[in-house]
């Protein structure tokens, strides 16, 4: 039976096959990451924020905002432990990242109050044409114009290739479901404080499909062999259970 993919698989198979076999045929548990936790806990707290009722005073709507922060962080402290990280590291990344979500309240916060809508969140669109799904952390209309936002907790504000597959697949998601394209994919850099825009244009849906037919072909065998390790072995230690 054929599975969806995802951008994130689909990223996982363009950097090592192999990786892609362990993590999605042979189903191994990847070990806890503080990157991928710290992503988790910042991307629940502003989908929570979205969902919930808009606060006028700014310290109540920042004391929400943290909360949710603290709810998440605090329930996936069984993975925090496993990392054996010190406790001043852990308390750095729980301060940066609560140091994004204030930077996107302040920059948010005057258009929640003058009236604009809170975005739809944590959107899962699937498209049973080309078997893709992806899950978009906030859809925004305004003016007419539909975006698509994405936020980021990573130590780069550049385009990176995945980033390219991820808007690409955004794109078509969004077309197959509605029936038009988005107008935007906005990348919300959270490190950085700041939001870049980019012009959606059938290119991305070209390119989005020709990726899953293509990621789809080469991922239909069950055989090891198969799937070319591509990482120089690297990509068995992110597993918890070796090959």
């Amino acid at each position: 039976m054929t599975k969806y993919l995802s951008p994130t698989s689909i990223n996982t198979y363009l950097r090592c096959p192999r990786k892609y076999f362990l993590k999605y045929i042979k189903g191994l548990k990847e070990k806890p990451s503080i990157h991928l936790i710290r992503g988790k806990a910042v991307h629940d707290a502003l989908a929570g924020f979205h969902k919930s009722e808009l606060l006028k005073d700014f310290e109540l709507a920042k004391n929400d905002l943290l909360a949710l922060f603290r709810h998440s962080w605090i329930a996936q402290e069984s993975k925090i432990k496993d990392l054996s990280l010190p406790e001043r590291t852990l308390n750095e990344y729980c301060r940066e990242s609560e140091e994004m979500l204030l930077g996107w309240l302040e920059r948010n916060f005057e258009a929640l109050q003058n009236g604009e809508p809170k975005p739809e969140s944590e959107v899962k669109l699937f498209s049973q044409a080309h078997m893709v799904m992806g899950i978009i952390d906030a859809i925004r209309s305004r003016n007419g114009k539909v975006s698509l936002t994405d936020y980021k907790t990573g130590k780069m504000d550049t385009l990176m290739q995945d980033v390219k597959v991820q808007m690409a697949v955004y794109a078509l998601l969004y077309q197959e479901n509605f029936g038009v394209l988005p107008d935007l994919i906005i990348l919300d850099f959270l490190k950085f404080q700041k939001e870049k825009p980019f012009p959606v244009t059938p290119d991305f849906v070209h390119y989005a499909v020709k990726l899953c037919r293509e990621i789809h072909g080469k991922t239909s065998s069950v055989n090891e062999k198969d799937y070319p390790c591509k990482c120089g072995g690297w990509c068995a230690k992110d597993f918890v259970c070796k090959t």
